[in-house]
């Protein structure tokens, strides 16, 4: 496997601050709720959009695509506030909270780079770490961390990227991409269908049904040990020796995957195609690591508990209102010629089991199982989700050529949208290092015949 490299320098060209308009006039801070607090452990995550743009009109136009740009930034931010304040964990609080201070503002960084455009928003293997100067950084300190940050850097013979890191406990996919989708829609001077965040937590904290803060309030130091001290991980470093690649599970790739499962279990309920297409990655990536057969794995999926808990506010609730959902096995399992099935047959039952119990119940199951299973020897976990549509994102010149999660790490994540094509696929981002991703890729196509 030839593994293209490319060096690209970057020139920064402006930094800036863009405060929400119009801005109110008075604060607004959220409390967190237990959803948000085991996100501690999480590093920012970080999203690589692509734009292509024929040369000759992007010279002439980048500079009112960059106002446009700025101005429907600013107004989008005046419907996602806490995306322009910081969560703050100030000397009189007992606890940390996501604020919003007139005068916020998010930064916006822009920068010009003569990187191989093709390069980066292709699909072939090459080193994870390449892309990562088009993410911006999110500081932080003990007592404040910016929610968000953004960068737009123009490849002047192709196109430009729109990167976005987010605090993780400030915000999850669904809320990122309800903010983007937003963004996009108002650079195209179109505000008729903006969602509308729900900001409320007093309802999914209060409400005797949910009672999120009695898990946060018991919680509360197993995952904020050191009093005072936001503690947020930073960004994992990336060596050279690991490789990043997009594969792609077409329609008729899923439902081959899903005639071998039933020619073994015909019984499996919930065979969809994101049951089918985590089991098989995480099946590939377990055997491609000759992981130890007495070796303990988790493996987690997440859920969006959005549709299913009234008091969360529904779909367009802020924050996060998602929880993993983990299931835990031996390296042994996975030797076995029918593992896939085995894997897809355990996510099937996790669902049927979060369908059976409340929000709070699943919750409390899933820290008492992490309790009794831990250490693990190797974790895998899937980010994004093919619901996101993120190549549905366009600000008024066409849709994505590619989205990438830069925040996707060698250790066992990987992430998951909808293919670009629009054929009813699923595209998949991992990271991986070269010796594995050579056995990962025959193992992933070998798992399609």
């Amino acid at each position: 496997m030839a593994i293209e490299q490319q060096k690209a320098s970057m020139e920064v060209l402006e930094v800036c601050k863009i405060a929400p308009s119009p801005s109110p006039s008075t604060d607004l801070s959220l409390p967190l709720t237990f959803l948000d607090l085991v996100l501690f452990v999480s590093p920012p995550t970080e999203r690589i959009l692509f734009y292509s743009f024929p040369q000759n009109e992007l010279l002439l136009q980048f500079d009112s695509i960059l106002q446009n740009l700025k101005h429907s930034l600013s107004l989008t931010l005046s419907h996602f506030l806490p995306l322009a304040g910081n969560l703050v964990w100030p000397n009189h609080s007992p606890h940390p909270f996501i604020l919003y201070k007139p005068g916020d503002s998010v930064s916006l960084t822009i920068a010009k780079t003569d990187a191989d455009f093709n390069h980066l928003s292709s699909n072939h293997l090459r080193k994870a770490n390449q892309s990562h100067f088009l993410v911006p950084q999110l500081p932080m300190s003990h007592t404040i961390a910016p929610s968000m940050s953004l960068q737009i850097t123009l490849f002047p013979n192709s196109g430009f990227s729109i990167a976005i890191t987010t605090n993780h406990v400030v915000a999850d996919g669904k809320t990122s991409t309800m903010f983007l989708k937003s963004w996009a829609s108002l650079s195209k001077a179109n505000n008729s269908h903006l969602p509308t965040p729900v900001f409320d937590r007093a309802a999914a904290n209060n409400h005797p049904i949910n009672g999120l803060q009695s898990l946060f309030n018991k919680h509360f130091k197993t995952f904020i040990p050191n009093p005072k001290k936001l503690g947020l991980p930073p960004r994992v470093a990336i060596s050279d020796d690991v490789i990043s690649g997009t594969f792609e599970l077409t329609s008729a790739d899923i439902e081959n995957l899903r005639r071998k499962v039933k020619e073994i279990c015909p019984s499996i309920p919930h065979l969809t195609t994101f049951v089918l297409t985590f089991a098989h990655v995480s099946t590939c990536i377990v055997k491609s690591q000759q992981i130890e057969g007495d070796s303990k794995i988790a493996l987690t999926f997440i859920v969006d508990w959005r549709p299913r808990v009234e008091t969360l506010g529904g779909v367009n609730y802020f924050g996060n209102g998602v929880s993993g959902y983990t299931m835990f096995l031996k390296g042994r399992e996975f030797e076995e010629e029918n593992a896939m099935v085995m894997v897809s047959k355990k996510v099937s039952e996790g669902i049927t089991e979060i369908k059976e119990k409340s929000l709070v119940e699943m919750l409390e199951e899933n820290v008492r199982r992490w309790g009794k299973e831990m250490p693990i020897d190797k974790a895998i976990v899937v980010g994004g989700s093919p619901r996101f549509g993120v190549y549905d994102i366009d600000f008024g010149w066409g849709g994505c050529k590619k989205v990438e999660m830069a925040s996707i790490t060698p250790s066992g994540c990987f992430s998951m949208a909808e293919s670009r094509n629009g054929n009813g696929g699923v595209e998949l981002g991992i990271s991986l290092p070269e010796n594995v991703m050579n056995v990962f890729s025959s193992l992933f196509l070998d798992g399609l015949k």
